[in-house]
Parts: C-alpha cells; sequence; structure tokens
C-alpha cells in the first residue's frame, strides 16, 4: 500500500517571484532616494566658480545671474549655461553629466566643461584629462552642433563622452539667444495684452515662447516674441521686436511693440496703431508659419511703412520658428523612443547572442568553440568596451534612468544578465559573458597545491558579497560620495581610467583563484550573488536564509531613504 503523495502548498510557486519583487522593491527604494536628494528642476542653477568659467574664458573676473562672463573691467567676454535639467534625460555609463558651455560673443561655441555628474567618478576624470574632446566643438554654432552627427568619443569613457555632447544637444535644441534684445519684455508692455501678467516663463523647447502667468500662477496664455528670429530684418534704421498673444490654441490674440532699434516718431506711430496691432487677430501660428513671406504684402502704418513691415515680417518669421521647434520636439520625443545603434552596438548585441546560444547549445563544453568565444569576451567585452554588469552601473541606471537610447548593445547584455536566471536556470552572463569570470576560469586549477575552505571559514566567506551588497544599498539610499567601482574588480580592465581600489580588487581576486577555483565569484562578487539569488533551481519554491537578508537588505535600504 503506497503512502499517499503530500500536496505541495499552493503558495510555492509564488515564492520565486517574491524574490524579483523584492528586487525591484530595492531598485525602487533606490530611484526614489536619487529624486528626493536631487535639485528641483525649477530650483536655482549651481553656482558657476570663476575658476571653472576661466578654463574657457581665462580673463573672466566674473559669471553674473544671467550667465554673462566679464572681464576686471565689466566688459563682456561671451555667456556660459548649463545643460542641467533639459540635458539629464542623456544617461551615459551609470548617470547624466551637467556640461558647461562657453559661447564667444559671436555665439560660437569656445569649449566645454564639467560641471557638475552622476556619472562614475573614472569616467569622468578620463573625460577631464582630454582637453581635445572638451574643446571639440570650438568655432561652432548652435545649428551646426545641432546638426552634427559624427563626433568622436572618449577612448575608455565613450558612454560618458557621447551623452555629454547629448546633453549638450538637447540644451542647444531651444537655446538660441538674442544679441539685439537680450532683455525679457517689460510687464508694463506685456500687459496691453494680457492684463494680469505678473510672470513669464520661457517655454523649455523654444524659449522666444513665454507662457504668461497670473500672480496666483494661473496660466493666461503664450507670449511669442520675434527675436531672434527676426533680428535681421531692418526697418528704417534698425530691428524692431514684437510681442504676439495667442491663445491655448496658437490663435493670434493681439500683438505690441517691445523695443526697437528704429527712430521716432515711426517706432511710437506702430506702438500706438490699434489697426496694425490687430491685423492678425484669428490667424493660426501654423498658417503663418506657412505664408510665403516673399510675396507679402503687408499694409504699413502711415507715415512709418519700412518700420511696421519689418515689424509684421518679424512676425511671420518667429511663427516659422516656433512651428519648426514645436515639429523639432516631436521628433526629439520620437527619437528618445528609438535607440541609436552604433558600430559598438552591433558588436555587443552579436556577443550577448553568440554567448545565449553557446551557452544553450552542446558545444558549451567544447573547447574549440568555447576557447575562441572567452577571448572574444576578455578582449572586446572587457579590454575594449569595459561593459561589466556592476553594482555601479546598476544602481547609477536604478537612480538616473536606463540609457536603452544611446546604449542599447549594453542595455541588452544586463537584460539578458537579469532575465536569463528568472526564467531559464541559467547564469548566462556569470558563466560564459564576464570577462573576469572568464579570466578566473582560465586559472582554475592551474597550481598544484590548492587550499580548501574550512567548515568553519566557508560560512563567513560566502557572506561577503551579501556584506558588500548591504553596503551598496546604504550608499545608494543614503546617497553617499563613495564610489562603487571601487569595491568590485572591473574597471581594472579599462585601465587608463582605473583607480587602485578596483586595481586591487582584481589582481587580489585573481590570485586567490589560483588556489581557489573561482574565489572571486564565490566568496567576493556581489553582482554574482544578486544574479544566483534570481536563479531558479530546485530550492526556489522554498523561502531559504537568503530571502531573509533580502528583506533584510529592503528594510535597510527603506530606513537609509528615510533618514
Amino acid at each position: 500500500m503506497t503512502e499517499p503523495q503530500t500536496r505541495r502548498p499552493a503558495w510555492r510557486p509564488f515564492v520565486h517571484a517574491g524574490r524579483v519583487l523584492i528586487l525591484v522593491a530595492i531598485a525602487l527604494i533606490v530611484h526614489l532616494a536619487a529624486k528626493l536628494h536631487a535639485p528641483a528642476d525649477n530650483g536655482p542653477a549651481p553656482q558657476v566658480e570663476i575658476a571653472l568659467a576661466q578654463t574657457l574664458f581665462p580673463a573672466a573676473d566674473k559669471v553674473d545671474d544671467a550667465g554673462s562672463v566679464l572681464d576686471d573691467s565689466g566688459k563682456t567676454l561671451g555667456r556660459v549655461l548649463q545643460t542641467s535639467p533639459a540635458g539629464d534625460k542623456a544617461i551615459g555609463f551609470s548617470g547624466p553629466t551637467n556640461v558647461l558651455v562657453g559661447f564667444s560673443p559671436e555665439e560660437k561655441i569656445v569649449g566645454l566643461a564639467i560641471l557638475s555628474s552622476r556619472d562614475t567618478r573614472e569616467h569622468v576624470r578620463e573625460i577631464e584629462r582630454h582637453e581635445t574632446f572638451l574643446h571639440s566643438l570650438d568655432g561652432l554654432s548652435r545649428d551646426e552642433v545641432l546638426a552634427r552627427t559624427d563626433f568622436d568619443a572618449v577612448s575608455g569613457a565613450t558612454l560618458t563622452s557621447l551623452a555629454m555632447i547629448e546633453a549638450v544637444q538637447r540644451r542647444l535644441g531651444g537655446s538660441q539667444k538674442s544679441l539685439k534684445f537680450p532683455e525679457p519684455p517689460q510687464l508694463e508692455v506685456v500687459r496691453k495684452l494680457f492684463a494680469e501678467a505678473e510672470l513669464l516663463e520661457p517655454d523649455a523647447s523654444y524659449p522666444a515662447l513665454l507662457h504668461v502667468q497670473s500672480k496666483d500662477g494661473e496660466p493666461l496664455g503664450k507670449l511669442l516674441r520675434t527675436s531672434p528670429a527676426a533680428d535681421n530684418l531692418v526697418g528704417y534704421q534698425g530691428p524692431t521686436e514684437m510681442l504676439v498673444a495667442l491663445d491655448a490654441d496658437d490663435k493670434v490674440i493681439g500683438m505690441a511693440l517691445s523695443r526697437s532699434y528704429d527712430n521716432e516718431p515711426y517706432v511710437d506711430y506702430v506702438r500706438t496703431d490699434d489697426y496694425f496691432l490687430e491685423l492678425l487677430n484669428d490667424e493660426s501660428i501654423f498658417g503663418l508659419a506657412e505664408t510665403d513671406v516673399g510675396e507679402l504684402q503687408i499694409e504699413g502704418v502711415s507715415g512709418a511703412t519700412m518700420t511696421s513691415q519689418a515689424a509684421a515680417t518679424g512676425v511671420y518669421y518667429a511663427a516659422d520658428g516656433l512651428v519648426q521647434a514645436y515639429h523639432a520636439a516631436n521628433q526629439a520625443n520620437e527619437r528618445d523612443y528609438l535607440p541609436e545603434l552604433r558600430e559598438r552596438d552591433y558588436k555587443t548585441i552579436a556577443v550577448v547572442i553568440v554567448g545565449v546560444l553557446l551557452a544553450f547549445s552542446p558545444w558549451r563544453g567544447n573547447p574549440w568553440a568555447r576557447i575562441p568565444f572567452q577571448v572574444l569576451v576578455v578582449v572586446y567585452l572587457g579590454f575594449a568596451n569595459g561593459d561589466f554588469v556592476s553594482q555601479a552601473l546598476l544602481v547609477g541606471w536604478a537612480q538616473n534612468g536606463v540609457p536603452w537610447k544611446s546604449a542599447i548593445g549594453l542595455v541588452l547584455l544586463v537584460a539578458a544578465a537579469l532575465s536569463l536566471p528568472i526564467f531559464t536556470r541559467t547564469n548566462v552572463y556569470c558563466s560564459h559573458l564576464c570577462p573576469h569570470g572568464v579570466v578566473q576560469q582560465w586559472t582554475k586549477r592551474r597550481l598544484k597545491w590548492q587550499w580548501k575552505p574550512s567548515k568553519r571559514v566557508l560560512p563567513w566567506l560566502k557572506a561577503i558579497p551579501s556584506v558588500l551588497l548591504a553596503w551598496v544599498v546604504l550608499v545608494a539610499c543614503a546617497r553617499w560620495s563613495f564610489s562603487l567601482v571601487d569595491i568590485e574588480p572591473f574597471d581594472a580592465y579599462v585601465w587608463h581610467i582605473a583607480g587602485w581600489g578596483t586595481i586591487a580588487v582584481a589582481v587580489v581576486g585573481l590570485i586567490a583563484s589560483l588556489f581557489t577555483p573561482m574565489a572571486y565569484c564565490r566568496f567576493g562578487c556581489p553582482t554574482g550573488a544578486l544574479l544566483d539569488y534570481v536563479r531558479y533551481n530546485g530550492k526556489s519554491e522554498f523561502w531559504t536564509r537568503r530571502d531573509w537578508v533580502a528583506v533584510g537588505l529592503l528594510a535597510l535600504g527603506a530606513v537609509a531613504l528615510l533618514f
């Protein structure tokens, strides 16, 4: 008579899913901690230290609140602008970089400088050493920078340097500044169009478009400045800036003359001619943009024909600029959802695909297939690219976002590393795609004498990765300044940017692996421990001590976030 089989509890299959949810919850806490400690987008921009400004303008003595750079006599040398927050979507290796861009009085770039960065310390430091890269945009205008796509990256800091250029392009997408009408419109003029106007907020994508608000912050409408689009339209003796009031549907509801270089009384004739100022009422800004300016027949103001015709023509130029900015913003949003594939990405994707196929094929144990692929992993992913799944990378992405648009190859590598153990029971990354793991496989049992940890020592060694993971969570959630690259050996493969901490971890780990097989992977790697934790296996349906450790890390992150 057979014994009755014990029914498996219905909750067991959900235990493994719970592990994944714990990791997701930790990532969310890390992300929330970064958001809570990040400066508000509408807060004051970081102060530009004069020493940094002097790297772009050697004679600089002061940088005023508007970004103008002045020498000790008060002469304007140029201006500077920061790419944050407009460029913060450009994620490098592990975070965005706030770039300081210098412009000459002729609106030509004179250089770049790093104001602050949330990217990995070693990558940022490597870029700071490359004067050639920091001056690679010198002499270019705003439009020339936006039109270029062939930028040279810094070797060893490719993703960080490309993200810096992307941040500059995002910031310059609507940052053209008028040299003739640099000051904002006067409220007394704006109130001719919006009687309750108190606040003027420049549009993020087109600063010549101002969002008009009341004292209580209630939106009243939009105001389009014809400057800088019409700065080169000369009436009788100079250009004129008009203000065009728009409703919520971008239809004209009135105009007002803001400032002019033209002569009185011509300017005053235009300023007080109600018929002229209401000439374009109810016209759509999109319709004005499609108008052929060469065929315009503008009825000018009597006694100020040239001034009024130039002022009116400027409205059409400004409308065209605004509509182009709308289209550019829409295209940018579309591009944000489409990855930019570079040669580096194609190669990395190919390596990942081959590695996954090899891991699940009968050839995985064949040295003729395995060894050439391992060489490829070490040389290309390791020494050439420095593409590793590390705690610095994962924390950076949790804090700042995933750079799937600019680094899709690396994103696919991380996706394969995290997802395949969950669903296939195979830790493909550690066994096939980690360069440091491959090197340890090559050093395994090369020496006759081997050391085997005793049963008393073994639990302490196995606890090291968990302790390191706890440190990672503390650093990430408390926003400490400690660089996480120092607890792992991976940056040592990009030796010319590596710090001594990561080099020491790499050397000690490889020496240890000569005497104890895969010593670093087993007793030192927090990333490997994380991937092994989510790997599905025969014990995945049981709650174990590792799960309590994971819950402890979650609680640790929550406490660090609160305090």
